[in-house]
């Protein structure tokens, strides 16, 4: 066993004979009928967990639970291997976790009886993205190798080691269905032409903060609220031309909130990891590529602010699971130096190759966990201790989220995602004072004085990313500002009377007054749901100055119920006399969403927000709007944000005939002529080019074009927040009905418009618009419309230059969305 320098720390506890552990062990091989890595196989999700289920009953290493169900039902499974020893007492080991992972809780003593027989908890997660598919099968291999290898099941007394098979199932499903259809074919690697997360495709891993899909909140209680990893370890694939793995330290900047001493046992993982792939007579590996510690929301970057050695490892992909051959010429490879010392010299690459670089990686992280067993845990202690006390001292000591915004189901949803993060949040039952400012009572209280400061404060507070290198993703996610929700900052220490909360809910809405017409002010998504189900039970809802005024034998029964649930309120009157202006709507528009056979991820994500607020529509697809005749059947159309040629789609030569094409010439015609007989078409982000151009709008997208630009020169915002302000020369009308003058958007390298009338800009960058993140050139915003409506004979285009619904984080603009569709369709 190669030794580094720290192997006294090794726990043994048990030493049981190698036959009585190993020898009715399946291996992979045997279940699966082939080697895992073999050219051109691959194991779905019922073989994966097949062989894990035959493994955790013939090992006594090895225990196999389900965590849930996935989105589409399929078990979620975790997997759990240590030392029989180990294996008796995981309550235990769960219980001392949880006084690692929160010192407050942790007596000097009681460290000093636990530490000796305490095992480090590494978890590994595999297959996240369904496409980087080695690591389903490199996870059987370590599997078997940890159960049967006595080099490794020796390090078991020292390490629990947890994995997570497969971090998406249904999308493991798809793509091996795919891959097993056209094997052999020009169409044997993709791209499919659908999500291979039923809603959210890539963004399965931009969801760590947010927890919108089943399977991250699954992960995300196990991680912070059940079993407190010291090391969460991440493996994935990247481009197949440049390094064959890329392994931390990662590039600069490093985020202010991440201690030295994680971000220096990163560095360490990743080093080991390297030397032990070098050693093996690997070549290819790679340090700072791309990949910085700044942005918070991948499943490597959130538990590093739970103060956990968060590990990525990027693996040169192969066409699924078929080899390439690359030529030398063809490599994009860094320059050979100290982050970079071995360059691969190209040749054939096959998922053979990715599952041993894998698994060399993985091995060398439990060698060193093991060996260095104190010193994870000590450092896992010092880190939750440096945190509690940077609180304490008002670093700063507390963010507040006053009782009152404008949508208290946010305000509830931010502390709940707060909570749900191991983060602790309290109420107030009485009123008190902060820096010089009353409270009332009902406040609920951040306190920065905790293990997991990291992560409350990491999403309660603006970024402000360094200028330099701009950023590899996003730059900024601050909660408050994309969810609408006033936080506050305090830096001084206070004392009130604060209880611990589990679980948030708004304090339910009513109805007041008397009578049976009933007045919104449309300022709640809540209230948007309300709408929707008032005009699909066929009630009256008229758009009358700057209220919704509600009318129907339902209508009482619907607000009450809706208002009692999302936390808003609801005027009622004996009559409203009305203006000449009034529309009036008596049914639910009926809403079409285009879905590209290009697997949009924004199409997904606007599904699942409609789904969630109860919003009803119509997937169409290419042949749909080519057949014609859109406003017979359709009062709004929704174009996900999409940057490639609408038109054009995906060429016939990398995906089936009947998938490729796009919506065409005649599509295009079909959604001009929808707009000319009344439809309304709402524009996400990209596909508002399209829309000008295709319709000859008076509109001009000032940044489009912007990639194609110098890296210096160009406008460059890759996620960020910035403001607007709302209204323009002539009011906003239905569609910013209920929002404030001026709100925060979410801007991923989008758009922004200069207008001539007929068109209106509903929304304009002021001076100075980034609130949190990244922008370079941001003059090129000043001025620009954010969103713009141009009516188009009898109907109307309505332009977004960003995303309102992005990721499922924009609660703030979430509204903006639900009255282009509800609202404002003539």
């Amino acid at each position: 066993m190669r030794s580094y320098g720290v192997l006294a720390s090794l726990v043994v506890l048990t030493a049981y004979p190698p036959n009585r552990l190993t020898a009715q062990v399946p291996s992979p091989a045997s279940v699966l009928g082939f080697e895992p890595g073999a050219d051109s196989m691959l194991a779905d999700w019922g073989q994966v967990s097949g062989y894990l289920s035959a493994l955790a009953q013939a090992s006594l290493h090895v225990r196999l639970d389900t965590l849930g169900r996935t989105t589409l039902g399929r078990p979620f499974l975790l997997l759990t291997i240590t030392s029989p020893a180990n294996r008796a007492r995981l309550d235990e080991i769960k219980r001392n976790q949880r006084l690692l992972a929160d010192p407050r809780l942790l007596t000097t003593q009681s460290f000093d009886d636990l530490r000796p027989t305490q095992p480090v908890v590494v978890l590994i997660s595999n297959n996240i993205h369904s496409t980087e598919i080695a690591s389903s099968l490199m996870g059987l291999t370590l599997a078997h190798r940890l159960a049967t290898d006595p080099a490794l099941t020796r390090l078991l007394d020292s390490l629990v080691v947890l994995m997570i098979p497969s971090m998406n199932p249904d999308g493991l499903d798809t793509t091996v269905a795919w891959y097993r259809r056209y094997k052999g074919t020009r169409y044997e690697a993709g791209p499919m032409p659908w999500l291979y997360h039923p809603y959210v495709g890539h963004d399965n891993n931009r969801d760590w903060f947010m927890l919108t899909q089943v399977e991250t909140r699954l992960v995300t209680r196990m991680l912070y609220h059940e079993w407190f990893p010291e090391v969460v370890y991440d493996v994935h694939q990247m481009e197949d031309t440049g390094p064959r793995l890329f392994v931390p330290p990662f590039r600069d900047p490093v985020n202010p909130n991440l201690d030295p001493a994680l971000v220096s046992a990163i560095n360490v993982v990743g080093a080991t990891m390297a030397a032990a792939l070098y050693d093996a007579g690997l070549t290819g590996v790679a340090h700072q590529e791309r990949y910085d510690l700044w942005w918070h929301g991948g499943f490597r970057s959130t538990p590093t602010r739970h103060n956990m050695v968060g590990i990525l490892s990027e693996a040169a992909r192969a066409r699924l699971a078929s080899p390439i051959t690359i030529e030398p010429s063809a490599l994009r490879q860094p320059a050979r130096g100290v982050n970079f010392p071995g360059p691969w010299p190209g040749g054939v690459w096959r998922i053979a190759d990715i599952v041993r670089y894998e698994l060399v990686a993985a091995e060398a992280l439990l060698r060193l966990a093991a060996g260095a067993r104190t010193q994870f845990l000590d450092r896992f202690v010092a880190l939750g201790r440096r945190a509690v006390e940077a609180g304490r001292v008002g670093d700063p000591f507390a963010y507040l989220l006053p009782p009152a915004a404008r949508d208290e189901e946010s305000r509830a949803r931010l502390a709940n995602l707060l909570i749900a993060g191991g983060v602790e949040v309290a109420r107030a039952e009485t009123p008190f004072t902060a820096d010089g400012h009353e409270y009332p009572a009902g406040t609920l209280v951040v306190p920065m004085g905790q293990p997991f400061r990291a992560h409350a404060k990491d999403l309660l507070e603006p970024q402000r990313f360094p200028p330099g290198r701009p950023p590899y993703d996003v730059a900024g996610w601050t909660l408050p500002l994309t969810m609408d929700v006033p936080a506050k900052e305090v830096r001084a220490p206070f004392t009130a009377n604060l209880v611990r909360v589990d679980t948030v809910v708004p304090p339910p809405g009513r109805i007041e007054g008397a009578g049976d017409v009933f007045m919104l002010h449309n300022r709640t998504n809540g209230e948007s749901s309300a709408i929707a189900e008032l005009l699909a039970a066929g009630q009256s809802v008229t758009l009358s100055g700057d209220s919704l005024i509600v009318r129907g034998p339902r209508a009482r029964q619907i607000l009450a119920d809706r208002a009692a649930r999302h936390g808003f309120t609801v005027r009622a009157v004996r009559a409203h006399a009305g203006s000449p202006g009034d529309v009036t709507r008596r049914r639910l528009p009926r809403i079409a969403l285009y879905q590209p056979w290009t697997a949009n991820t924004d199409e997904g994500w606007t599904r699942w927000v409609f789904e969630q607020h109860g919003i009803t529509y119509t997937t169409v697809h290419d042949s749909d709007l080519r057949q014609g005749d859109l406003r017979a059947r359709f009062d709004v159309l929704v174009l996900p944000d999409e940057d490639e040629d609408l038109i054009a789609g995906e060429d016939s030569t990398r995906i089936p005939a009947r998938y490729a094409g796009g919506i065409g010439e005649s599509g295009a015609s079909a959604l001009s002529a929808f707009v000319r007989g009344g439809g309304t078409l709402v524009c996400l982000d990209g596909s508002s080019n399209f829309a000008v151009s295709q319709l000859n709008l008076p509109v001009v997208n000032v940044l489009a074009g912007e990639a194609s630009g110098s890296e210096v020169s160009r406008f460059y915002a890759p996620g960020s927040i910035f403001g607007v302000v709302l209204g323009g020369d002539s009011g906003g009308g239905p569609t910013t009905l209920g929002l404030p003058d001026s709100l925060k958007i979410y801007f991923a390298e989008s758009g922004a418009f200069e207008v001539r009338s007929p068109a209106r800009a509903l929304a304009m960058y002021p001076p100075e618009p980034l609130r949190s993140g990244y922008v370079q050139h941001v003059e090129r915003l000043v001025g620009k419309a954010a969103l713009v409506e141009v009516p188009v004979e009898r109907g109307r285009v309505i332009l977004f230059g960003f995303r309102p619904q992005f990721r499922g984080q924009t609660h703030g603009t979430f509204k903006l969305l639900f009255n282009a569709v509800l609202l404002a369709a003539p």
